[in-house]
């Protein structure tokens, strides 16, 4: 398949756990070494993109606790410079019951600074930890997802619950609001729960994911999108595919197709019509949103898991992370080749193949016949 994007590789210094996008177009990234003495500090640092010289610059940066977890997840407020991110406290205050992991902080051109906290998390085992966070379009509400099935809602800037706490009984995936902010979804392996974000009432319940002939499935993602249609992203139980399945606002499947051999990691919706995922394969894939045909398809994209994907704020670029301690960064074009062009563009590559093994296999034969 044809690969359209340029694209460039920025090497952090630290394992990346989650990534997000300032209005100002600024890439966050959070990650570190956990707690202990690995010696890779925990960080969050916040970049601004430079093509001319292919590279992510270092606006600000803000070392955190070694005796703390890495940032696990983190949501962008959409106008004003904060954001939430989830960083478990230390194994002890876990313990005791004051994982303070949910917390605010405020940024300038230079420094970032906490400046609220609270528990968002019900479980005292230092394994568990918030794996998914979004914010509200407004940025008045955050929803965390939780390993221990903990599923908080909570006021912004004050961190206060909306409603008290839900335990999911197992391990939240994904969660998101809708863009009218009057749903929220949140995912596990085996259900979907759409919930009211007024009384956490719930709207709709989809379970037993499957796919066309009725192969089991689990729900890794569920985002709302435009015209609050869902986009959810379901790995086959056996690990053999991955599908990205639209819902329409009467919860009717309204679209589906298999995208991927290989299940998918992480997964993000972006501006001008686009989305993308990448793969436990390594691979960083981008589709168009409405008929999910595949526009971009890099191979080998990361060394090491990718973790996290961002559109920027236009869709110009889009940015993936990884354990690997490197950002890959893709400068997007401005149109995209149709299908036509993409089967004259893969037509004309399988020709050169033919043309390739043709003249090598005259040259043996050649040289066989010189032989004798």
């Amino acid at each position: 398949m044809p690969n359209p994007a340029h694209r460039y590789t920025v090497n952090v210094g630290f394992p990346v756990g989650c990534i997000g996008v300032t209005h100002e177009n600024k890439i966050v990234l959070g990650g570190g070494g956990g707690p202990g003495r690995s010696g890779v500090q925990n960080k969050l640092s916040i970049y601004s993109l430079d093509d001319s010289s292919a590279s992510l610059n270092l606006n600000a940066e803000l070392v955190l606790s070694s005796d703390e977890d890495a940032p696990t997840c983190l949501a962008m407020h959409p106008k004003d410079k904060t954001f939430v991110c989830s960083i478990n406290a230390s194994a002890a205050e876990i313990k005791q019951g004051k994982n303070q992991n949910c917390r605010m902080f405020s940024y300038t051109k230079t420094k970032i600074t906490k400046t609220k906290q609270a528990k968002c998390v019900g479980s005292t085992s230092d394994v568990d930890y918030q794996k998914c966070i979004a914010m509200s379009e407004s940025g008045k509400m955050v929803v965390g997802g939780a390993t221990d099935g903990t599923l908080s809602v909570v006021h912004v800037p004050a961190l206060r619950p909306v409603f008290p706490f839900i335990d999911a009984r197992s391990e939240i995936n994904d969660v998101g609001f809708s863009n009218d902010e009057k749903w929220l979804v949140a995912a596990t392996d085996s259900e979907l729960r759409v919930l009211s974000t007024t009384n956490a009432e719930l709207v709709r319940r989809i379970d037993d994911p499957r796919i066309s002939g009725g192969e089991r499935a689990v729900f890794r993602f569920a985002r709302f999108g435009q015209t609050n249609t869902l986009y959810t992203v379901l790995n086959t139980r056996a690990r053999n595919g991955a599908y990205i399945v639209v819902w329409s606002t009467e919860w009717v499947r309204s679209a589906m197709r298999r995208v991927s051999s290989s299940p998918i990691t992480t997964f993000a919706l972006g501006p001008r019509g686009l989305l993308a995922f990448a793969t436990a394969s390594l691979h960083v894939v981008v589709c168009d949103a409405k008929t999910l045909r595949v526009l971009m398809r890099v191979p080998a994209a990361h060394s090491f898991a990718i973790t996290a994907l961002a559109f920027d704020r236009d869709g110009k670029h889009l940015v993936s992370a990884s354990a690997d301690q490197t950002c890959q960064v893709y400068v997007l074009p401005d149109t995209w080749p149709t299908p036509l062009q993409t089967a004259v563009a893969v037509g004309r590559d399988y020709a050169q193949v033919i043309a390739i093994v043709l003249v090598l296999v005259l040259a043996v034969v050649l040289a066989l016949v010189l032989r004798r």
